[in-house]
């Protein structure tokens, strides 16, 4: 949806070239740029796919002509939200490996926007979990999802299905109760206390987004004080709120904010 229906694909790649490259680069050479681009990206026959028309090639081409478009003028941070959306798995896969293979070939960062959490663990090496607007987990990759320290990554988790998981545990997929703030009226404190199974008195005010281990931090009232930390003890098993009001916790200094939101 982002490429243009009645315009060549030669003159969205071409034309974004020129733009910022005007007294450096002729045309002849932005084509030629444009042309290597395609290649690069798996496109075969690139000089005779410049002057094609969007609707002639599939869904995984046109993700393909994105990514050429996107780093056609070699910028230090590609944003790729949600890039492999209506792709089917195979296609999937081919783009993950090729966001990868840019991001080693080429240098350049890739900000990757997904709901998708095994695209999270298959690509990125830190991950940032957001929750009505602000973010309430960030940390290494391997480490938010293995023992997460906020309770809505958490429930991500439980949330997608797992062949690990006894028969009778995986018939019914967990869901979060409730729903989603009104983002014109957010919650006082935590945005997340409303719906949160381990919500104690304290997430009335709002939590800074503290380091709890070596860059790895959350936003959670709960984390930062509890030890262990309650949905660790048992992973996947929610308590009930008067349970995690209840929870014994042993007071830790936190770090300093490393950000503020």
């Amino acid at each position: 949806t982002s490429l243009n229906p009645v315009w060549r694909i030669a003159r969205q790649i071409v034309d974004g070239i020129l733009i910022h490259n005007k007294r450096r680069t002729t045309r002849k050479q932005a084509t030629a740029r444009a042309i290597g681009l395609l290649q690069r990206m798996g496109i075969a026959e690139p000089a005779r796919a410049l002057d094609s028309y969007p609707h002639q090639f599939s869904g995984g081409m046109r993700q393909r002509v994105m990514l050429a478009i996107g780093f056609g003028n070699q910028p230090p941070l590609v944003i790729a939200d949600e890039p492999t959306t209506a792709l089917d798995v195979t296609i999937q896969r081919e783009i993950l490996n090729l966001l990868h293979e840019l991001n080693r070939d080429l240098g350049a960062s890739i900000l990757l926007i997904t709901h998708d959490l095994g695209v999270v663990a298959s690509l990125c090496h830190r991950a940032v979990v957001m929750y009505a607007g602000e973010i309430v987990e960030v940390g290494p990759t391997a480490q938010v999802l293995s023992a997460p320290l906020h309770p809505y990554t958490q429930s991500l988790l439980d949330a997608v299905p797992r062949l690990d998981r006894p028969a009778a545990a995986s018939r019914h997929l967990r869901v979060i109760e409730g729903q989603p703030p009104d983002p014109r009226s957010h919650p006082p404190g935590c945005r997340f206390a409303p719906r949160c199974p381990y919500r104690i008195e304290r997430c009335a005010t709002h939590p800074e987004l503290v380091d709890i281990t070596a860059g790895h931090g959350t936003a959670c009232w709960v984390a930062q004080a509890t030890r262990p930390i309650p949905w660790h003890r048992a992973p996947g098993a929610h308590l009930a709120p008067a349970a995690a009001a209840a929870a014994t916790t042993a007071e830790v200094t936190p770090a300093a904010p490393i950000l503020r939101i």
